[in-house]
């Protein structure tokens, strides 16, 4: 009788267990877990008005120079990337 009772014991725990993995995994659906619009760095586009160095949201994108939170130029090139990095935070026009 003891060896019973552990027996469905046993299978108990391991179906709860089974349930409760399942239902974790099915929890989060691909889509879900990969969202590029909120895990993106946003920065203001000051392209759009150089006068404010301010303007719209927009996506940092891979060739876009970023300074303070602002997009102050694009250029595929890194060298030319850094270059104008080092000409905007040097405070040069």
């Amino acid at each position: 009788m003891k060896t019973l009772v552990t027996k469905m014991a046993f299978a108990t725990s391991v179906a709860l267990a089974t349930v409760v993995f399942a239902e974790g995994v099915s929890a989060v659906s691909a889509p879900e877990a990969y969202d590029a619009n909120h895990s993106a760095r946003k920065a203001y586009d000051a392209e759009a008005n150089p006068n404010y160095k301010f303007g719209p949201r927009v996506t940092v994108k891979p060739g876009d120079v970023a300074s303070g939170g602002s997009v102050i130029g694009r250029d595929a090139d890194p060298s030319v990337r850094d270059e104008l990095l080092r000409e905007y935070d040097s405070g040069r026009d």
